[in-house]
């Protein structure tokens, strides 16, 4: 994707080894089902349609990166233009998702069923 609101892993990578705390938020459809198992450590999962809701919640005065498990997903980039008309002057899109983030080896947890798979190792 190629909006002046994206921001690739490297940009969150050097982000991170300044020390600048970043808060992410993982958009969901509200109509998918939730087979996640990892997220962004410490992100706030939320669907679209709940976005405004939890705006309140959302710090104004912190970098916050909004990303989906699908790339350039339209509801995330969505959120981004909702934060930055809400106060949030330093709100961005993660471009590739969930998935760049991952593959960029960058701090996830488990959530959920995650939590609870039993671990199986080749022999």
């Amino acid at each position: 994707m190629t909006n002046h609101l994206a921001v690739g892993t490297e940009w969150v990578q050097e982000q991170m080894k300044r020390g600048e705390p970043i808060f992410f938020i993982e958009v969901r459809h509200a109509g998918d089902l939730d087979l996640a198992v990892m997220k962004v450590r410490g992100a706030l999962r939320l669907t679209h349609d709940d976005a405004q809701k939890h705006l309140p919640e959302i710090p104004k005065e912190r970098t916050v990166v909004v990303y989906s498990t699908a790339p350039d997903d339209e509801p995330a980039l969505t959120l981004v233009r909702l934060l930055l008309s809400n106060g949030v002057a330093n709100a961005h899109l993660l471009s590739g998702g969930f998935k760049a983030y991952l593959s960029a080896g960058l701090p996830v947890e488990e959530i959920g069923a995650g939590r609870n798979m039993t671990r199986s190792r080749g022999l």
